[in-house]
């Protein structure tokens, strides 16, 4: 399907974003900053991150790094059914999409839009509520029988956060069994995720009584990067390690429960010569 004619202008300038040419990219700024102040570049964006077959994943990419950015500002200004059609796109986006670049990046626009919403409720606890096609997607993703679509579940989570933190308190026991099931996915890539999702909420929540509910994950979590150890997988080993050290601060006993298995882990990953001296330090 063609372009709409303020899609297709905005194609032409976030194409000029991916070249070499820094003059070209100079005119482009120049050109797209009066079209970002209005909220109709939203709608424009999002045509030219669906055209797979007119635009190429660099554009696609760039666009929506770019809309990320200006969506902020935007979703205020947009009534109900208008927000309730973009939230619909983006999910069908995240379900059509086969560039990983523009996938992951429309996975943190998803995040972004998600915060704006939830931080601007006026009840807090109910504020997940206002999305919540966003948590049947991410629940039925996990339980996909494609590891993509798995994969794709916890990436949403990790890049949420702070607004899991903050605003799912409620659904934190359902969280653990979608980690639980994830560290034990048969698929790397999905336990991966997993390990960086539920590591960033850990992390994050370290401090918390909160803390508490995830800390039986904290086992699963060891025996997934025992297995990236084995295996050379540094960056796993160097995520979990950041972190069992975030966990070492925390005041729960709960997490204190576990601090025997979490110095032998370090202490095998210190031992290793295999690792990466950074990595060894880590774990120091």
């Amino acid at each position: 399907m063609a372009l709409s004619a303020d899609a297709a202008q905005m194609a032409t300038y976030l194409a000029a974003l991916t070249h070499p040419d820094t003059n070209a990219i100079r005119q482009a700024e120049i050109a797209l900053k009066p079209i970002l102040k209005n909220s109709q570049c939203v709608p424009a964006m999002i045509e030219v991150v669906k055209s797979r077959e007119t635009q190429n994943d660099a554009v696609r990419h760039v666009t929506v790094i770019v809309l990320r950015k200006r969506i902020i500002g935007h979703l205020a200004k947009f009534d109900a059914a208008t927000k309730a059609a973009l939230r619909a796109e983006l999910l069908s986006i995240l379900q059509t999409e086969s560039s990983r670049p523009v996938r992951n990046g429309v996975v943190a626009l998803v995040a972004t839009v998600c915060k704006v919403e939830a931080d601007g409720s006026a009840d807090s606890s109910q504020a997940a509520a206002g999305w919540p096609e966003l948590f049947q997607f991410i629940a039925a993703a996990a339980g996909d029988t494609h590891p993509e679509a798995r994969e794709l579940a916890f990436l949403l989570l990790g890049e949420m956060t702070e607004t899991i933190g903050i605003h799912l308190k409620p659904q934190f026991v359902t969280l653990v069994s979608l980690f639980s099931a994830g560290l034990s996915d048969g698929d790397i890539k999905v336990q991966n995720a997993s390990v960086k999702a539920l590591g960033l909420l850990l992390s994050y929540l370290s401090d918390e009584d909160d803390i508490d509910t995830f800390a039986p994950l904290i086992p699963p979590i060891l025996t997934v990067a025992e297995a990236c150890r084995a295996r050379n997988d540094e960056e796993i080993v160097s995520t979990t390690l950041d972190v069992l050290y975030d966990l070492c601060f925390s005041p729960s006993q709960a997490v204190a429960a576990h601090m025997t298995t979490i110095v032998k882990f370090s202490q095998i990953c210190m031992a290793d010569s295999n690792l990466e001296m950074g990595v060894r330090d880590s774990a120091a």
